[in-house]
């Protein structure tokens, strides 16, 4: 998996940034996401972003993953 060093996230995949960007996930939200799942698990954190984008028309909910 190849990690790239983003300037409002920080450390991301290719696949996680993709899905940031297509579902519209902001630094709040990550920052969210990290707190829940942990910083390095990238394959877990992009597919949470897009199986919740998908049972909400295609946006990402942060409130609706607890």
């Amino acid at each position: 998996m190849k990690i790239i060093n983003d300037e409002w996230f920080g450390e991301l995949s290719y696949a996680q940034r993709a899905a940031y960007r297509r579902h519209n996930v902001s630094p709040a939200d990550h920052d969210q996401l990290v707190r829940i799942y942990g910083s390095h698990n990238h394959a877990r954190i992009t597919k949470v972003v897009k199986e919740n984008a998908a049972a909400n028309g295609g946006m990402f909910q942060v409130w609706r993953i607890r």
